[in-house]
Order: structure tokens, then C-alpha cells, then sequence
């Protein structure tokens, strides 16, 4: 089999959803499942507890009420780094759901210490992303995963 074969085509990777969080989402941010309005795909920001209901990525601002296209499993996305650790090149990632819209959505590297965490995908960046809030990574994206760190 080719690796023509394996190829996905934009369209197969993404979605449009509408943002119902109350404030403009940043861009290079993962979203997570929304509260919809009528058959829309509703989008959220990733706050405390929400990352078990990603649904991709975003690459540009969205402001309340407004479309935006969401990128999925098989895109190389650019995310931002939530700073605790530097991201290498096929390093696992995981969200990072922080307590403000602000700070969630970013990812790092699959931490050490004992919990469940969501994989989001691997590093793609050729080198080494800092230790930086904000430094952008490139990240081929996957289904999310729990994975339990023990």
C-alpha cells in the first residue's frame, strides 16, 4: 500500500464550530465541546475539567458567536507551549486545561507525576520548543487519548 493511500484531504480533518464561550477564544489554542444552539457544533475553551470533550484545534481567533474552522486527528496544527517544560521533537502532548480561557488549551509534554492526562498528539517542531508560555509548537494531531501516568 502507498502512503498515497493513507492520505487524508482537508475536508476529512476538519469541522466548523460556533464559539459559545462568552469571550473570543486565541488562536493556536485546542477547544473542547460547547453548550449548542439548534444542530450547530458549539466550541468552548478548555477550562478546568473539560479536556475529556476536545474536539481539535483552532489557527485564528474566534469571537462569541462566530464560525471557525476546527482541525482534527491527522492535522499538523500550531499550538502554544503552557511553559513548564520544554516540548522535543516526537515528544507526546498533552491539553493543559487551566483555570482561566486565558491559560487553557495550550499543551506540554506528558508530565511524570501520578494522574490521568489527555494526549493530544506528538511534536512535530525540528527543534526543541522552550520552557516559554506562548512559544509555539507544531503538533500532529491525534484522537485524544487518556493516559494514565502511575
Amino acid at each position: 500500500m502507498s502512503n498515497v493511500a493513507k492520505t487524508k484531504f482537508v475536508t476529512e480533518t476538519t469541522k466548523t464550530g460556533v464559539n459559545r464561550n462568552a469571550s473570543t477564544i486565541t488562536k493556536d489554542r485546542l477547544v473542547c465541546a460547547g453548550t449548542p444552539t439548534g444542530s450547530e457544533l458549539a466550541i468552548d475553551g478548555t477550562n478546568a475539567g473539560s479536556v475529556n470533550t476536545i474536539l481539535g484545534a483552532i489557527q485564528e481567533d474566534v469571537e462569541t458567536g462566530k464560525s471557525v474552522t476546527l482541525l482534527g486527528q491527522g492535522s499538523i496544527v500550531q499550538l502554544e507551549n503552557d511553559g513548564t517544560a520544554t516540548i522535543a521533537f516526537g515528544a507526546d502532548v498533552v491539553a493543559v486545561a487551566g483555570g482561566s480561557l486565558a491559560a487553557s488549551g495550550r499543551v506540554k509534554t506528558l508530565p511524570g507525576s501520578t494522574g490521568t492526562y489527555i494526549k493530544v498528539g506528538k511534536s512535530v517542531s525540528p527543534s526543541t520548543i522552550a520552557a516559554t508560555a506562548g512559544a509555539k509548537v507544531l503538533v500532529e494531531l491525534c484522537q485524544p487519548t487518556p493516559v494514565y501516568v502511575a
